[in-house]
């Protein structure tokens, strides 16, 4: 059995993750958020398990014994950390202290909590465990306004990195931090809608149709590190 616990599933690339993880045979995914679409909760059951938490809020998130009794049989762990906030947008000195909390708490702290809980959970006989942490080019360069995105994108690369060292010795485990790429997402459409120097290079990437679709690029990301 393969369990794959997901966040951020709604839309935009967690959504495409989670629907072409679902048609993969022997697979259950625990997708963790605070919404969910339509579609989802109709296919709601044994093969897809749907948690309500609320990631800027830390302690909703489910515990190691929570976590370990679903993976109890696990041939294989998946953990997927998709979700990620873009806001607050703007100079230093002027962004909302509560945004900004929240952009550290869904980035970043949410992230290293729920891999902590899961590494602790895990099945002694468990043969593959595979964390990707999905970033951005963000993570490495100054983009005007992006600094809590940029910094807490940057801390969840350094944290997957040590993750990542720790397990170097043993071939069950598998350690990625991955930047999809610019698509056509909500956060996109955030980012086109906020007020920044560079705001015009998004606006042509959506005007000249020049996003990728989600599902191509979770395809991808699939095939490349995710593959059963």
């Amino acid at each position: 059995m393969r369990y794959v616990v997901i966040t951020g599933v709604s839309r935009g690339l967690g959504e495409a993750l989670l629907n072409q993880l679902l048609a993969e045979p022997d697979t259950t995914v625990l997708a963790l958020g605070r919404t969910f679409t339509d579609n989802q909760r109709m296919l709601a059951g044994p093969k897809l398990i749907l948690r309500h938490c609320e990631l800027a809020e830390p302690s909703s998130l489910p515990t190691a014994p929570e976590l370990g009794e679903l993976i109890a049989d696990a041939d294989e762990v998946v953990l997927i950390h998709n979700a990620a906030v873009v806001a607050p947008i703007g100079a230093v000195g002027t962004l909302p202290t509560d945004e900004l909390l929240a952009s550290v708490t869904i980035n970043l702290t949410a992230p290293m909590a729920l891999t902590n809980s899961l590494l602790s959970a895990l099945p002694p006989l468990v043969r593959r465990v595979r964390l990707m942490f999905v970033s951005s080019g963000a993570a490495h360069r100054v983009i005007d306004g992006w600094s809590a995105y940029s910094a807490t994108k940057r801390g969840g690369e350094e944290f997957f990195a040590h993750v990542a060292q720790q397990y170097e010795r043993d071939p069950r485990f598998s350690v990625v931090s991955v930047n999809p790429g610019v698509m056509d997402t909500g956060m996109q459409e955030a980012i086109r809608g906020a007020d920044f120097a560079g705001r015009q290079r998004f606006q042509d990437l959506y005007d000249n149709d020049e996003l990728p679709d989600p599902a191509a690029v979770a395809a991808h990301l699939i095939a490349e590190h995710l593959k059963a």
